[in-house]
C-alpha cells in the first residue's frame, strides 16, 4: 500500500473547504471523493502556508 502523502503533500493538512482529515482525500459538495487523488486548491494553499511558517 502506498503512502498518499508522499504523492500529494497537501494531504498532510486538513482541508479547509470540505473538512477532510490529513491523509484522506477531499470530497465534492455532493459527498463523493474527488477523482484521481486530487485535492481542493484551498488545501494546497493551506499546506503551502503551513510550510512557510515552519521553514
Amino acid at each position: 500500500m502506498r503512502e498518499p502523502t508522499i504523492h500529494n503533500p497537501a494531504l498532510m493538512v486538513t482541508c479547509p473547504r470540505c473538512g477532510s482529515v490529513p491523509g484522506a482525500r477531499c470530497f465534492t459538495p455532493r459527498g463523493s471523493r474527488l477523482p484521481d487523488g486530487r485535492v481542493h486548491r484551498d488545501r494546497t494553499a493551506a499546506h503551502r502556508e503551513r510550510n512557510q511558517h515552519t521553514a
